[in-house]
């Protein structure tokens, strides 16, 4: 794993725009919700707040992947997560963010649900570039979080919001904590590794 910090703006883009075809490419809340210009201006903004905070990780040299993961409460702090909310209805669109917003009515996640847990690793994007995908990266890229996880003692907990998304990390050794089909149809998942019942 390779932490990548003070990515410039041509870098940024191009890993945003990896993000948004990614994203855009499956069933789920980013793509009942932008097109590709309003999901890159999305990914711009939180991987550059990603990158600042030293949570962004590539897979290696090349970059087939990325992913962001930090133990609870390590992340972005909580005024430079005020300062993206600011960004996001700065740069996108009033009807865009009421759609981002209604897509996930009725959820909480699991920064809510596991806010009295004492800590846990938090996985908050994985991405595999398009053209390395069905290569078995998506394991990989787990392989870090879980192993901080499994020598800690603690949980690596992360959300997803498609069926088959909760079935690939299934696979690579996940469980199903929790699920729910919300008015929007979107499907959501709340996704562990160890900690109770590992």
């Amino acid at each position: 794993m390779i932490r990548l910090t003070d990515l410039d703006e041509e870098h940024l883009k191009e890993i945003s725009h990896a993000f948004a075809e990614s994203f855009l490419s499956q069933t789920g809340s980013l793509s009942m919700t932008a097109n590709m210009y309003e999901a890159e201006i999305y990914f711009d903004i939180c991987l550059k707040e990603y990158a600042r905070a030293g949570v962004l990780y590539a897979l290696s040299e090349k970059e087939e992947g990325y992913i962001v993961f930090h133990r609870k409460n390590k992340g972005i702090r909580w005024y430079r997560d005020l300062y993206m909310t600011w960004q996001y209805m700065m740069r996108l669109t009033p009807s865009t963010m009421q759609r981002m917003i209604l897509a996930r009515n009725g959820w909480q996640s699991y920064e809510v649900t596991h806010a009295n847990d004492p800590d846990y690793l938090d996985v908050e994007l994985v991405c595999v570039r398009k053209e390395y995908q069905g290569q078995g990266l998506l394991r990989k890229m787990l392989k870090e979080p879980f192993a901080e996880a499994d020598a800690a003692g603690i949980p690596c907990i992360l959300d997803t919001d498609a069926e088959h998304k909760a079935m690939r990390y299934e696979h690579v050794g996940m469980r199903i904590e929790r699920h729910a089909v919300l008015s929007s149809g979107l499907h959501l998942y709340t996704m562990i590794y160890g900690g109770r019942n590992k």
